[in-house]
Parts: C-alpha cells; sequence; structure tokens
C-alpha cells in the first residue's frame, strides 16, 4: 500500500512537470514562428527558431538517454528544465534587442527542454506495476491537457503583458522552467523501480533488427513529422488566412485537446483491439484532419485540422510508446528511448523547418496534401513491418516445432 501511495504521489509530479513541459511547447508553438516572422531577414528563415527547438533537441535526446541510462533521470532532467530557463532568458533579451541571431540561440538552448521532456512518460512506465505500464504513460500525458486548457492563451495574453510585444511571453517560459526544475528535483535518483540496476541497459545496436523496435520508431518518427508540419504551418497560414491571433491560439489550443485528452482511451483501444488496429485509426484520423486542410483555409476548417491531427498523433503516439515498451525489459531502455525521441526529433525538425517554405510554395492546401502522402506512408510501411514481424514469427515457431518433432524422433530410436 506504502509503495502504490508513493507511486500515485510520483505520478501526480510527473503530469504536472508534463504540464509545464507542453506549457512550454504551447508558448513556442503559439509564437516562435510569429517572433520569427517580425524579427527575420527573409521570409524563408521565418521558422529557423522554431526548427533549432527541434535540431538541438534531437541531438540533446540522444546524449540525454546515455546520460539517463548511467546517471539516472533526475540529473538528466534537471539539467533539461535548466536550459528552458536560460533559452526563455535569452530570448527574452532578443525580442527587447530585435535581435534575430539572438532569438535564434535562445530558443536552440530552448531545446535542450525538449530533449528530456518526453522521458517523463518512461518515468512513469519503469516505476509502475509492470501490468500498469501503458496505462501510466498515458496518464501522464494528461499533463498535456493542462498545457492545452492555458497555454496558447496564456502565450497570447502574456505576450501583449509587456510594453514590448512577445517579451512577456519569454518571461513565462523562464517561471515555467523555474517551476520545472523544482519538479525535477523530486524525482528519483535511479533510473528504474526505485534502486539502482543491476543489469545495463539495452544498447541501440542490439535492437537494430528487431522489428517491433524498428516499427516503433517508424510510427513514432512518421507521426511527429505530420504533426510538426501541419502545426508549424497552421499559425502561419492563420496569419496570411487574415485571422485573429485569437483564432490562432484557438487553433493550436484544440489541436493540444487534440494531442492529449484522448491518452487514456487511446491506452483501452490498444488493449482492446490490438497495436494494428490502433495504428491503422490513428493513421486514419490523422489523415482526415489533412484532408480537410487541403479543402479550405477558413478559420474553422484550420481548427478542425489541426484538431483531427492531434488526435491522429495521440493514437499513433500511443501505440509507438507502448510498442517501444515492449522492445525491452523494465527498466534497461533509456538508450532505446533516447534514440526513438531523437530520431521522431530529427525527422520532426524536418517538417518544422520545411513548413515556412512549403507554405509559401504550395498553400495551405500543398502543405496539407504532403502531410496526407505521409501518414499514407507511416501506414503502409507500419503494415509491411506487422507482415513481416508475423512471417518471422510464423516461420521460427515452425522451425521449433520441427526441432522438437525431430528430438522427440531421435529419442524414440534411441530406447
Amino acid at each position: 500500500m506504502n509503495k502504490d501511495s508513493r507511486f500515485r504521489s510520483l505520478l501526480a509530479r510527473l503530469v504536472l512537470a508534463q504540464a509545464c513541459y507542453f506549457m512550454i511547447v504551447s508558448i513556442d508553438l503559439t509564437l516562435t514562428g510569429l517572433v520569427g516572422m517580425s524579427l527575420a531577414p527573409a521570409p524563408v528563415l521565418t521558422t529557423l527558431p522554431l526548427s533549432l527547438i527541434v535540431v538541438v533537441g534531437t541531438a540533446c535526446s540522444f546524449l540525454a538517454g546515455h546520460a539517463a541510462a548511467r546517471f539516472g533521470y533526475r540529473p538528466v532532467m534537471v539539467a533539461g528544465a535548466l536550459t528552458a530557463v536560460m533559452g526563455g532568458a535569452l530570448s527574452a533579451v532578443a525580442v527587447a534587442t530585435q535581435s534575430f541571431a539572438l532569438f535564434c540561440i535562445g530558443t536552440a538552448i530552448t531545446g535542450g527542454y525538449r530533449a528530456v521532456g518526453g522521458f517523463l512518460r518512461f518515468v512513469a512506465s519503469e516505476y509502475a506495476p509492470a501490468a500498469r505500464r501503458e496505462r501510466a504513460l498515458a496518464l501522464v500525458m494528461y499533463g498535456g491537457v493542462i498545457a492545452a486548457a492555458l497555454g496558447p492563451f496564456a502565450a497570447v495574453a502574456s505576450s501583449r503583458a509587456a510594453f514590448i510585444p512577445y517579451l512577456g511571453s519569454c518571461l513565462l517560459i523562464v517561471a515555467l522552467g523555474v517551476v520545472a526544475v523544482a519538479l525535477a528535483m523530486t524525482m528519483p535518483a535511479a533510473a528504474a523501480g526505485g534502486v539502482e540496476l543491476r543489469e545495463p541497459a539495452i544498447r541501440v545496436r542490439e535492437r537494430a533488427g528487431h522489428l517491433p523496435f524498428l516499427r516503433a520508431v517508424v510510427v513514432l518518427a512518421g507521426s511527429g513529422l505530420v504533426m510538426t508540419l501541419v502545426m508549424a504551418a497552421g499559425p502561419l497560414a492563420n496569419a496570411h488566412a487574415g485571422h485573429s491571433s485569437q483564432l490562432g491560439a484557438s487553433m493550436i489550443q484544440w489541436h493540444l485537446v487534440g494531442m492529449f485528452a484522448p491518452s487514456v482511451v487511446s491506452a483501452q483501444l490498444l488493449k482492446r483491439t490490438g497495436m494494428s488496429a490502433t495504428i491503422a485509426l490513428g493513421c486514419m484520423v490523422m489523415a482526415g484532419g489533412c484532408a480537410f486542410g487541403v479543402l479550405s483555409d477558413a478559420g474553422w476548417v484550420m481548427v478542425l485540422a489541426l484538431a483531427l491531427v492531434g488526435v491522429g498523433w495521440n493514437l499513433l503516439f500511443v501505440a509507438g510508446s507502448a510498442m517501444l515498451l515492449q522492445s525491452y525489459p523494465q527498466g534497461r531502455g533509456a538508450r532505446l528511448q533516447g534514440f526513438a525521441d531523437g530520431a521522431t526529433a530529427a525527422i520532426s525538425a524536418s517538417g518544422s523547418f520545411a513548413a515556412a517554405g512549403l507554405l509559401h510554395g504550395v498553400g495551405w492546401g500543398g502543405v496539407n496534401l504532403i502531410a496526407f502522402a505521409a501518414t499514407a506512408a507511416v501506414l503502409a510501411a507500419s503494415g509491411w513491418l506487422a507482415v513481416r514481424h508475423k512471417r518471422m514469427a510464423a516461420s521460427d515457431a515452425a522451425a521449433a516445432m520441427q526441432a522438437g518433432t525431430e528430438a522427440a524422433e531421435s529419442l524414440a530410436v534411441s530406447h
């Protein structure tokens, strides 16, 4: 009972930490592109600050996985939260001095926090009872619902709170980063289970040919690409279409609601229908959102498109994360976690950076058409890997049965 009580307390702190993380993410998504638009010397550089967050987060994700495997989650999460404080402070100075270069440096440093925020769901899964790992992972994502309710409008309100536009938003990131540091310091010191690991974390090369692990990375990275591309283009398309900043905030808000509100339902769906059905449904919902984006740039259609893309991403993210959990014994997955998050961030970075150029080149409808094609590619690749895995499992089972039969016949002959 005491152990269960400690886990519930940890879970509550993880949800709060996840809320801080996605509050910062929502501020970045709502305003970084707009700040970039106001400071960038050329339109094509508009989303460079947002892309730098993802690029630096990508590099740090691989490093964070190795560090967590060696030192545990707590020091890694504290260090990551400190980057949010530093990055937010530099971004505030950049906005005050109208320096695009300094703003890029500030957002890049903030990317360090992106690298460790994903570990929060894995901490929950590592400390949860074995039968509740997927559910614990999904519950932590409910911190994103808090961020969805408060983040975008807090970003817009804080952007007008200081005498210089957007300065207050950067200072809000600093404040949230301080809270994130305090929460990170309460996390368990060990990598898993409350005790130091006796076995080392599994290396990525040990899972290089493991089809479920590869499928998890494909689902996580592919869905991240589509989600980031549409999400990065959304606020810019909203401004180009002449819609209000309040509508832009609503767009991000409903997108975040779609990303996180279905988490526990997604976990239950995964348990009842299986991995392949959940992935197929997630791709269908995501593709539906992209299809709405192809049809129109009306305000309500854009909000609906981003909301559906968010729901589809949630289904795929929960399924991909659960598949990743099945790729390693509990407590030995820090390196694989870092690699999966790093690969996802790397692929997502291309979508973030390409968003502005694609929007100028092919428009909002064209961006969504590309996202639709990418979603179809994720579904096809996931299905192909699933079929290969089933065939290999059937072949191994047949070989084992044949070996058993031969062994039995040999034993009978010897007698």
